[in-house]
């Protein structure tokens, strides 16, 4: 009875420790990003570091100890880095430089384990991208990323989507470009158009809002589009709204026909924007009343459907226009929305910047280049996934692991 119950105190210690700790760190997350935490795998990393935790303590500083002069004793530099070691000192790290700095030199030699003796299944790349991400580290980020000791440590497309997405989230939107330009580079696993950071680089180009970082938002659709790349719908709205803050509304609807989801509220006003950029208020004024018409019941309706920019536009047309017929029919359909509710108050750039919450099953699976070879050699439980590259040929790679859910095997 008293061990049951002392296990019962320990599993609620756990519990309240990581709730404590996942709190703390959606409160420092005052900076938006684009994707959740779920999405990035920041909660299960959290998890799994609240157990390694807990099981460390007392010993955690024995620990960080034994293994730094394993590396400062002569000749370490040949020695083995072993998995479950490094599995703990990810974990374990805390944000201090001599702890971060025993990271990187574990990192650089299992990287070099992974050249030399090409076994293994375990993908530390995303990881370690998620610790950094934790410790809310991007310097350290781009500087293991352009590491010549950690070439192919990180290729795979979840290491440099959290590495995106903290440089994005710190507003170090350039360095969020380059990471993507090194990434092309690579070309992993075929392509150069990976679709979550093909979201993160025109986002980036989105907060640049520069003639250039416009320009190469719409010529990265376009090469992507020419091999058969598929662009997001969140990636085609970055870039729609980037056109219309450069008077390119024409552009705006291309890059908007490209998705099939007009139904999205951002889509919907986007749309709507450059339509009255463009003058053509009869098709606005189409939507609105489809809007405002909604053939579905009263507690099936999305509510707060067009947004305060939206309406901006259509004033602005109006007056360029001078029509008092439609200024008239514009005043009743406001009134109209307004007693339906479906006038928000949210910005354009905080519906486009809302964070993702969940990764879609099966969506962009990140594989490790050495495959079933080396060391960091991914698996997922004997599935097979059909991955289309650059060139639209398909490609079967063989088991896959992110080095997320194998933190605890």
């Amino acid at each position: 009875m008293a061990a049951a119950v002392g296990k019962h105190v320990s599993a609620t210690r756990v519990l309240n420790s990581f709730t404590k700790l996942y709190s703390s760190y959606f409160q420092l997350s005052q900076t938006r990003s684009l994707y959740g935490a779920s999405f990035l795998g920041l909660d299960k990393y959290l998890e799994q570091r609240e157990r390694t935790r807990q099981q460390f303590t007392g010993s955690k500083d024995k620990f960080f100890q034994r293994i730094s002069q394993y590396f400062n004793a002569e000749g370490a530099g040949t020695g083995m880095v072993f998995t479950e070691d490094l599995k703990h000192v990810v974990c374990l790290c805390e944000d201090k430089e001599e702890d971060i700095d025993l990271v990187i030199r574990m990192m650089k030699r299992f990287n070099q384990q992974n050249k030399e003796l090409r076994f293994g299944t375990f993908v530390f790349g995303p990881v370690a991208l998620r610790l950094f991400y934790h410790l809310r580290k991007p310097d350290i980020v781009v500087q293991v990323l352009k590491d010549e000791e950690l070439d192919g440590f990180f290729d795979q497309f979840s290491s440099y989507q959290i590495a995106m997405d903290l440089l994005f989230k710190e507003q170090r939107y350039q360095d969020a470009l380059d990471v993507f330009a090194s990434i092309q580079n690579k070309q992993l696993y075929g392509t150069k158009y990976p679709r979550e950071c093909m979201v993160l680089a025109l986002a980036s180009c989105y907060k640049l809002n520069t003639r250039e970082h416009y320009e190469y938002a719409v010529r990265l659709v376009q090469e992507a589009r020419s091999v058969g790349a598929l662009v997001l719908r969140k990636g085609l709205a970055f870039a729609a709204a980037l056109a219309i803050n450069h008077n390119e509304p024409k552009v705006a609807m291309e890059l908007l026909a490209l998705t099939a989801q007009l139904n999205y509220i951002t889509v919907l006003n986007l749309r709507m924007m450059a339509l009255a950029d463009l003058d053509r208020l009869e098709d606005v004024f189409l939507t609105l009343r489809s809007i405002v018409h909604q053939d579905v019941p009263v507690q099936s309706r999305v509510e707060h459907q067009v947004l305060p920019e939206t309406v901006t536009k259509v004033e602005q047309s109006l007056e360029r226009l001078g029509d008092k017929e439609k200024a008239h029919i514009f005043e009743q359909m406001k009134r109209a929305l307004k007693e339906n509710n479906h006038l928000s108050e949210k910005l354009l750039d905080e519906l486009l910047c809302q964070p993702l919450q969940q990764r879609p099953f099966n969506r962009d699976r990140d594989l490790d280049r050495t495959a079933s070879s080396g060391i960091g050699g991914t698996y997922m439980s004997g599935q097979r996934v059909s991955i289309r590259g650059s060139r639209g040929v398909q490609q079967h790679p063989s088991r896959h692991r992110q080095g997320l859910g194998d933190v605890d095997d």
